[in-house]
């Protein structure tokens, strides 16, 4: 589209361009003809018109004094003869010279016009001499006479074709004026009409390029609306400049039965009256009522159901569809821009950007809506865990207390096979107060009300304590338990107690669904690969169990979330609070795992930057320069062979 107006632009402008020099150089070229014309008349018409003239005077004088000194002897006759004869020889030569320059017809005289000149004088008894002879004439008087005048009969031809030649002059000049005036006139017509075309080129461009900056004003505006009246107000004002409007008002659909009751909204530009409700009756091409038309229309402001309206152009741009209307945009033209047709087009796209801002606005406040429902259903959850567990707590408490007394035999002496049961009893007690501390710890989780505690920690000392919990477990079960944590770790900055409890709920899912082989509790760093990345610490708890398959690894970390098959007891919560725990820690709890090939649980904690070896507890002895410097590897569980 650029492209093309650039083509454009420029072939108007070459042809204005052309056009303006023509009308320099083609009336130039005209006025150059017109002043050849000219010179020829002057430099030789005219002469040979005062040459012939004078030629028919001599003619006739020659006669004169020829006949005056033949009659009477005067000599004085006999010297003006000659000096006439002279003179009309001078004359005829001229005559002859300047008409070979014209041509044509005079041209033909002139030639003949000298023989017969030279007949006449030759009739009359002159001879060819400076002198004319004493004889008497060769030829009567009445042929001298005809001779005679022929040569003024010639002369007088030479005369009347100077006279149609200069006509004709006249008439080339005025032609050629004429002709050069036309074009002239024409030239700068088209050029004129060319550089109109252009500047309205460059206007409609400048408009279009302006239109272009207030659509993308809008629509940026839009982007930041907050609600259905800030919409409103950014679509009034983003039209009342992209049409040039003078005022422009924003009306909202309240009943979608009715799309044409509109109520107003929001307003830009000149006082305008612009409250309550009004009526617009969207119709078809035909004016029949057709229920709601989605483009824009022109129609008289006094069509528009407001009181108090005049009757001024008005353009009715709807918003939405006729599914789901919206409202409507009524921008009015002011006295300076009329709208035109062009002007259908942006409003249409300003109907499109508006209702899509609505849309966005309605499921934005859709999504606050949901977050808030959600925020409400986690918050009763949480309250209805904590009483619960409340209520729950004191008589499973005061169960156990009454069980320890049949237990001590306060109450009497038990068998053995009543203490049995009532250790049963017990047992069970304490694993729905665990459990119900389980779930009141979720809940303090998902909510985001874990209480931490932070500071620095010694995280190899920390696993390593950590591991001294589940030895007689692993032990049990007759597992291989491997403790490998490095003695030299930078301190971090971190809740202990959070990082213990992870640690814990790991090692035991990792006892638990492990019936042979080995479990390793390792602590290592891991240096970043990008230099611009954080160094992390590692805690890794690895088992020889059955595996998780893949497609469950992200399930496991669901609450109540159970892959075992009945025979481990378990409410599957421990992994959702360790992640829950992992994340309000900032730190990343992630699993490896393939079926048969048991799992890798890993606690990844960011390391800050300031950490470095001048925060290892300079109590601790340094090892380096040894194979094994800084590691302190333990086994314990495993029977020997």
């Amino acid at each position: 589209m650029h492209l093309r107006l650039a083509r454009w632009t420029l072939l108007l402008f070459v042809v204005a361009s052309i056009m303006l020099i023509g009308s320099v150089v083609l009336p130039a070229r005209e006025s150059g003809r017109v002043l050849a014309l000219l010179d020829e008349d002057e430099r030789v018409l005219e002469p040979l018109r005062l040459l012939s003239s004078r030629l028919g005077a001599g003619i006739a004088d020659e006669a004169a004094d020829l006949q005056g000194f033949r009659n009477t002897g005067d000599a004085a006759a006999l010297v003006r003869f000659q000096r006439t004869r002279a003179r009309d020889d001078s004359s005829t030569a001229s005559i002859h010279d300047l008409s070979t320059r014209v041509g044509g017809n005079i041209a033909a005289e002139a030639e003949s016009l000298g023989a017969l000149i030279a007949r006449w004088r030759h009739a009359a008894g002159v001879s060819p001499g400076a002198y004319p002879v004493a004889t008497s004439p060769t030829a009567s008087g009445v042929q001298r006479g005809i001779l005679r005048d022929s040569v003024q009969l010639s002369i007088g031809r030479v005369q009347a074709d100077l006279v149609a030649r200069s006509a004709d002059r006249r008439t080339a000049v005025a032609e050629h004026e004429r002709r050069g005036v036309v074009i002239n006139a024409a030239q700068v017509l088209i050029a004129l009409v060319t550089l109109a075309a252009l500047f309205e080129v460059l206007r409609r461009e400048r408009r279009r390029a302006r239109r272009e900056a207030a659509l993308r004003g809008v629509a940026e505006s839009l982007a930041l609306a907050f609600d259905k009246q800030d919409v409103a107000q950014r679509v009034a004002t983003g039209a009342l400049e992209l049409l040039s409007a003078t005022s422009v008002s924003v009306a909202h659909v309240e009943n979608v039965a009715d799309a044409g009751q509109l109520t107003f909204a929001a307003a830009a530009g000149a006082s305008r009256d612009a409250s309550g409700t009004m009526t617009i009756p969207f119709a078809d091409a035909e004016g029949e009522r057709a229920g709601r038309d989605e483009r824009p229309s022109m129609m008289a402001a006094a069509a528009i159901g407001h009181a108090g309206w005049a009757r001024q152009r008005a353009m009715v741009i709807p918003l939405g569809t006729a599914h789901a209307p919206i409202g409507a945009v009524i921008a009015f033209e002011s006295s300076r821009f009329r709208f035109h047709q062009d002007d259908l087009a942006w409003a249409r796209i300003l109907g499109h950007l508006a209702s899509f801002a609505y849309e966005r606005v309605r499921l934005l406040d859709e999504a606050r809506a949901g977050e808030a429902g959600l925020q409400r259903v986690i918050d009763s959850r949480g309250r209805l865990i904590r009483g619960f567990s409340h209520d729950l707590k004191n008589p499973l408490g005061a169960a156990d207390g009454y069980a320890a007394l049949l237990q001590d035999g306060i109450y009497g002496t038990v068998s053995e096979e009543q203490f049995g049961s009532i250790a049963r009893v017990r047992e069970a007690i304490h694993r729905a107060l665990s459990l119900i501390e389980d779930l009141h710890e979720l809940a303090r989780a998902e909510t985001g009300r874990l209480d931490l505690q932070r500071e620095r920690v010694d995280l190899s000392a920390l696993v390593r304590a950590a591991a001294e919990e589940y030895r007689a477990t692993a032990a049990v079960k007759r597992l291989r338990f491997v403790v490998d944590a490095a003695s030299e770790l930078p301190r971090v900055d971190t809740d202990p107690s959070r990082v213990r409890q992870i640690i814990g709920n790991l090692l035991s899912n990792a006892i638990k669904y492990t019936d042979s082989g080995t479990v390793t509790l390792r602590a290592r760093a891991q240096a970043a690969a990008p230099p611009d990345e954080a160094t992390h610490l590692l805690v890794e708890v690895q088992d020889t169990g059955p595996g998780i398959p893949p497609d469950k690894q992200g399930f496991i970390f669901d609450e109540f979330a159970r892959l075992a098959d009945g025979r481990h007891p378990g409410a599957g919560v421990g992994l959702a609070i360790s992640k829950h725990v992992a994340e309000a820690l900032g730190c990343r709890l992630d699993v490896a795992s393939a079926v048969g090939q048991g799992a890798t649980f890993t606690l990844r904690i960011p390391l800050s930057s300031d950490a470095s070896d001048s925060s290892r507890d300079p109590a601790r002895p340094t090892t380096e320069g040894t194979p094994d410097a800084g590691l302190s590897r333990e086994v314990a569980g495993a029977p020997a062979p």
